[in-house]
């Protein structure tokens, strides 16, 4: 992940951190991160997780292509959180 991609996509908060990247959200929650917030950004949503000591670690086997998620959980979870988006 570039510096210019964390900064854009990830930010790193007192109690969690927060991402706009909606398929690293999905993927971080199918891994049991929990969502903490969905706030508005102009006309975009910046998801809220609670932190976890393996966040960075995670974020990286996402962007790397070295991360494992059963495929029908991720599915799910791309449906609910599109739910959420369009909800919320």
């Amino acid at each position: 992940m570039s510096s210019g991609q964390e900064k854009s996509n990830v930010i790193a908060a007192a109690d969690g951190f927060e991402t706009r990247d909606f398929y690293l959200a999905c993927f971080l929650r199918c891994t049991g991160y929990e969502l903490l917030d969905l706030r508005a950004e102009g006309r975009r949503k910046v998801f809220v997780f609670q932190d976890r000591p393996t966040r960075r670690d995670d974020v990286m086997a996402f962007y790397g292509d070295a991360a494992i998620v059963r495929p029908q959980a991720f599915a799910a979870t791309i449906k609910d959180m599109k739910g959420l988006l369009h909800n919320g």
